[in-house]
């Protein structure tokens, strides 16, 4: 799979991946139903921007329009070119939702390579 939601179920311990969105898709009673955390490997990566990434670096994450399609990109900070494009994710188009009324997310990178990029995606807070 290339992409999947974080979810911690109740009473996970310290290290277990976590999102306060619910494992049912609706949104656990404490938490915004933008508080969204995703584990991704990004499609349509730029070899020429992906050559400059590093492991443990921080990209935005940002709504991109072409033509009539809207998506999810993750940009280099702070140059802002499309390292590659979020698809095939369990929740994109919430996260979609979000990105348009201004929510921010970032995604640190994971693992790299002359055409990968993973990234762990989450809220900024603040």
């Amino acid at each position: 799979s290339s992409g999947r939601r974080l979810v911690a179920p109740a009473g996970a311990g310290p290290g277990a991946p976590s999102s306060t969105a619910g494992s049912e898709g609706g949104n656990a009673p404490t938490g915004s139903p933008c508080d969204l955390s995703y584990d991704v490997e990004l499609t349509g990566v730029r070899a020429d921007v992906v050559a400059v990434v590093r492991i443990g670096d921080v990209l935005d994450v940002a709504l991109h329009r072409a033509g009539a399609f809207e998506t999810a990109v993750c940009r280099t900070r702070p140059a802002g070119q499309v390292v590659g494009t979020l698809a095939n994710v369990e929740g994109l188009d919430e996260l979609l939702g979000c990105l348009r009324t201004h929510h921010r997310y970032a995604a640190t990178v994971t693992q790299v390579g002359r055409l990968l990029c993973r990234v762990a995606i989450a809220p900024v807070l603040g």
